[in-house]
C-alpha cells in the first residue's frame, strides 16, 4: 500500500490551516476507483470517484467522518454495491484540502452490503493511517 499526503499538507500543518481537535474542522473520506492524486495535488478532486447502484448508499463526495480524534474509528457506508481501491479524507471546511489518500492495496467490494473502513484502535508509527517523517 502506498498512501500519499500531500506536500502541501505538511506546510498546512505548520500554518495551523487543519484543526483535527473536538469541534474543530469537518473532515470527509471520498472513495474512488483509481487514484486521480499525487504528492502536488492539493484539493479533493470528483475524478475516477465512485458511483453505486442497486441500493448503494454512497454519494458523491464521501462520508463525513465522526471522530477526528487519534484513536479508533470507523467509516461504512450501508446498502452498498460497489468498488473502490482508494479513499481521500480532506477538509470541507478549509476549501476541501487534502489531509491523504489512503491505497487500499487493490479493489474491496460491497454488494448491497456494507462498505466499512475501520482505522487502527492503537496508532503507532508501523499502523498509522498518517506518519509524517522528516526525508
Amino acid at each position: 500500500m502506498a498512501n500519499i499526503v500531500p506536500f502541501a499538507f505538511k506546510g498546512e500543518l505548520m500554518s495551523g490551516t487543519h484543526n483535527f481537535s473536538a469541534g474543530g474542522n469537518t473532515f470527509f473520506l471520498a472513495l474512488y476507483t483509481s487514484n486521480p492524486y499525487s504528492t502536488a495535488s492539493t484539493v479533493y478532486d470528483t475524478t475516477n470517484e465512485v458511483s453505486g447502484s442497486g441500493g448503494s448508499n454512497y454519494t458523491a463526495g464521501g462520508k463525513q467522518l465522526q471522530n477526528q480524534a487519534v484513536g479508533a474509528a470507523t467509516a461504512t457506508t450501508g446498502a452498498a454495491t460497489f468498488g473502490a481501491a482508494f479513499a481521500a479524507i480532506y477538509n470541507s471546511t478549509n476549501s476541501n484540502k487534502i489531509v491523504v489518500v489512503l491505497d487500499f492495496g487493490g479493489t474491496k467490494t460491497a454488494t448491497n452490503g456494507d462498505f466499512t473502513i475501520a482505522f487502527p484502535s492503537i496508532s503507532t508509527p508501523a499502523n498509522a493511517i498518517l506518519s509524517l517523517t522528516s526525508s
